[in-house]
């Protein structure tokens, strides 16, 4: 029997899909709203977050500088109390009369990046125990000046009670040469007379040379209860507004920085920059930032959503400083919201053009009941996708998102997959507590924390941050940081946590650096002393030429070349040991003859032949040891020479370097003829030097004796070539090449020639002192620098950069 069918009126299929449509589109909205407002809150965290982060950093760099300034306070008062200066006259090397009668820094030889400058106002008088004070207050300065280098401050200072400084500024290198006549701290917060012993933050003022906004922690110093002044570290406000520059990540972003009396100190404000008058908060945008102030201290909350816009507060302790931020929701709601409305509207076309499909087809094929019910799957298949969908974007956010109960075991409701990777334990696992429970990786001593912490928040504001440790499955112990609250019917807690390891790590390492600073500096102290007990220990013999050594390390330390004394002192082993083993073999022949003279004349069996033959070999023995002694006196001499210091001011004067030039060839035209040596010189008549001659002529004697003696070995016969112009790019300067065309310098040689004992013909009769020498020379009187261009040419190329007169 055929079955009939009856007919399905045509309007049945179009009403289902507009019922369908609606309660679909109905629950998207509510799903919708859920979503945006969780990344709102998520944006809000943030929000906070940073700001947060940025008062931790300011207060941190703050404490960090009055820490250091306590430090060395300390430093430079132990100092003192030791006693263990340079002289006055040594202060005076280092310092000048100015024109406006101050007493500044020589300029010559000072680099302001790395050293410490000195100003002294007008009429200073100092005795020479101030003056000494001065120097162990520089040298100590340099030493801890070196945290503005990594930009804990901004620069390292001591004034003295007459109102001058000495200051290590990298950023203004230049500073004691700014300072305008007549200027001194005396009478600013920078220097208050016999202040209690400690540490203490002047106001935010603007320093008198820079004329830049700072802070300054400053610690008295005091020696033997009299006030010996201040020191302490400067912190320009510009280098604490640097951090907020992660505010700039969202768009009309603007920040406040308040002081105790609600003034601004400082904004990003345009409308704000160039106004003179202190400005109070309540005069800013219609009192709109004001009012948001009051409302965030009123509720004791960190940010607030007020009049469309995001409000924080965070707080600087150390000062007494606020720092509030601002940011408009309205974009963020709007990039949320545009993101959920193409979701939804791909979702809603797919779902429509299904349903439209379906209905034609259940009009056209109604008596096709296996047709329709395929649909209807297919029809289920496809909302089971975009359930999906919506999961998925919820798991790929990094940190962990929660709902659980109120209960001991925290029993999950629901995880997103990033529990993973924060955990190593599957989502799965902790749903209904199916293979373990969230407290259970919980650190057994931050559980009663963790319980005590959530229910003490959820029952005044109902909502808790909390910081906490968990045992991973694989790698141990992490550090998580949990914010969360009631859902909305309150029977459960939903939040989000995250792993904050790699920061806590961060922390951790730069308190343990900042606790064994101060043992790496007693160790390294305790290791220098030891070895300068080690040098007192050495001959009175060879006294002179230690101190001949020590000199020449000095200045091996000025040229940066500190790293080639295992070189010199290798070089020196080698020239003293061979008349020191001489010495030593003699003295070993002398004592074996006297001994058998000796028994042989307790015996008395003492030839005539013997006793000659006996004083015949003491006589050469002694001969052989005056010749080494004389060696090793000659070696003295040579030490005592390396560092060229040109005492005599009448002797500095300025002179041609053409006419020098010509002098030093006319010198050496035989010596040229008879070593068939041919020269060309191309010197400018303009160039004048200052300094003395004689040093110059030594120079360029000593690089003529080398080439005629290492470098036209064989065959004889060669060319010398010494030019001399201005600099291309600076004015005030000249460039002198010198040249040969002879055998050259070996690789193994030309890396530390200018080192003592670094001579090619070292071990052959040269001690390899001369061009250390010169180098000297050349940096000390003419304030200049030589190199040894390796590549440029065969044979020897030197170049000399000086300035000119």
């Amino acid at each position: 029997m055929r079955v009939k069918y009856r007919t399905t009126p045509w309007f049945v299929p179009a009403i289902s899909a507009v019922l369908v449509l609606g309660i679909l589109l109905y629950f998207s909205m509510l799903e919708q709203s859920k979503l945006i407002e969780n990344e709102l809150f998520e944006i809000k965290e943030q929000r906070a977050w940073q700001a947060e982060v940025i008062a931790e950093q300011i207060e941190q760099r703050l404490q960090y500088a009055s820490d250091s300034s306590g430090r060395l306070g300390k430093a430079l008062q132990a100092r003192l109390e030791q006693g263990e200066f340079k002289t006055k006259t040594q202060l005076s090397e280092l310092i000048q009369p100015h024109p406006d009668g101050s007493l500044r820094t020589r300029p010559s030889g000072f680099d302001g990046r790395y050293q410490a400058g000195i100003y002294l106002p007008p009429d200073s008088e100092f005795s020479r125990s101030q003056a000494e004070h001065l120097l162990a207050a520089k040298q100590t300065v340099e030493t801890f000046g070196q945290g503005a280098l990594s930009n804990q401050f901004s620069d390292t200072w001591f004034m003295e009670p007459s109102g001058g400084i000495v200051i290590y500024w990298p950023e203004e290198p230049d500073f004691v040469f700014k300072a305008q006549g007549g200027i001194s701290y005396k009478n600013t917060p920078w220097l208050v007379p016999d202040t209690a012993p400690g540490t203490y933050w002047t106001p935010l003022i603007e320093d008198p040379i820079s004329q830049l906004l700072m802070l300054s922690a400053v610690t008295p110093v005091y020696l033997n209860g009299e006030w010996q002044g201040n020191v302490g570290h400067d912190i320009t406000l510009q280098s604490l507004l640097d951090n907020t520059k992660l505010l700039k990540g969202a768009p009309q972003s603007a920040f406040i920085l308040l002081n105790e009396t609600s003034d601004i100190v400082a904004t990003d404000i345009t409308s704000l920059h160039n106004v003179d008058e202190q400005v109070h908060l309540k005069s800013i945008e219609q009192g709109i930032w004001y009012e948001a102030y009051q409302k965030l201290w009123s509720h004791d909350e960190s940010y607030m959503a007020y009049q469309s816009r995001l409000f924080t507060i965070s707080v600087i302790e150390s000062q007494g400083w606020v720092l509030m931020t601002s940011m408009p929701l309205q974009p963020a709601i709007q990039k949320i919201e545009q993101a959920f409305t193409a979701l939804q509207t791909m979702a809603f076309i797919s779902i429509a053009a299904e349903v439209i499909i379906l209905t034609l087809l259940f009009a056209y094929f109604h008596r096709k009941n296996k047709a329709y019910v395929k649909h209807l799957k297919d029809i289920s298949d496809s909302l089971a996708q975009e359930k999906v969908r919506y999961e998925t974007l919820v798991d790929r956010i990094p940190s962990i998102v929660y709902r659980c109960k109120n209960d001991k075991y925290w029993t999950m409701m629901y995880l997103n997959g990033a529990i993973e990777a924060a955990t190593g334990y599957l989502a799965e696992d902790f749903i209904q507590n199916k293979a373990l429970a969230f407290a259970d990786i919980i650190y057994p001593d931050d559980q009663g924390m963790v319980w005590q912490v959530i229910q003490d928040e959820l029952e005044s504001t109902g909502r808790f941050k909390v910081i906490y440790r968990i045992i991973h499955r694989v790698d141990g112990i992490r550090w998580m940081i949990e914010r969360g609250g009631y859902s909305e019917d309150k029977e459960s807690i939903e939040g989000v946590i995250t792993d904050i390891s790699e920061l806590k790590e961060a922390e951790q390492k730069l308190k343990i650096s900042n606790m064994t600073l101060d043992e790496k500096v007693a160790l390294k102290t305790a290791e220098l002393q030891v070895a300068n007990l080690e040098l007192t220990e050495k001959t009175d013999k060879l006294q002179t030429s230690l101190q001949a050594l020590q000199q020449t390390q000095n200045e091996l330390v000025e040229a940066e070349k500190m790293a080639s004394m295992t070189s010199m002192v290798v070089g020196m082993a080698h020239e003293i040991n061979t008349p020191l083993g001489n010495i030593a073999t003699a003295e070993s022949v002398i004592c074996s003859k006297l001994e058998g003279l000796q028994q042989a004349i307790n015996t008395g069996q003492l030839k005539k032949s013997e006793l000659i033959n006996t004083l015949d070999v003491v006589e050469q023995s002694l001969h052989s040891n005056h010749t080494s002694l004389e060696k090793l006196l000659g070696l003295s001499e040579k030490f005592q020479s390396l560092g060229y210091r040109h005492e005599v001011d009448t002797d500095r004067a300025a002179f041609s370097l053409s006419e020098l030039c010509g002098q030093i060839m006319e010198k050496y035209t035989q010596q040229f003829a008879s070593n068939n040596i041919e020269y060309r010189l191309s010197v400018d008549p303009e160039i004048t030097l200052y300094g003395p001659a004689e040093a110059m002529d030594e120079v360029l004697s000593k690089l003529i004796d080398n080439s005629i003696k290492y470098g036209f070995v064989a065959p004889r016969g060669g060319c010398i070539e010494i030019s001399a112009q201005f600099h291309e790019s600076e004015e005030q300067r000249m460039q002198l090449t010198y040249s040969d065309n002879g055998c050259g310098i070996e690789p193994a040689v030309a890396s530390h020639i200018f080192i003592p004992f670094a001579a090619q013909a070292l071990g052959t009769g040269s001690s390899g002192l001369g061009l250390s020498r010169v180098y000297n020379i050349i940096k000390n009187e003419f304030a200049g620098k030589i190199e040894l261009k390796t590549n440029a040419r065969s044979g020897a190329h030197f170049v000399i950069h000086c300035p000119v007169k």
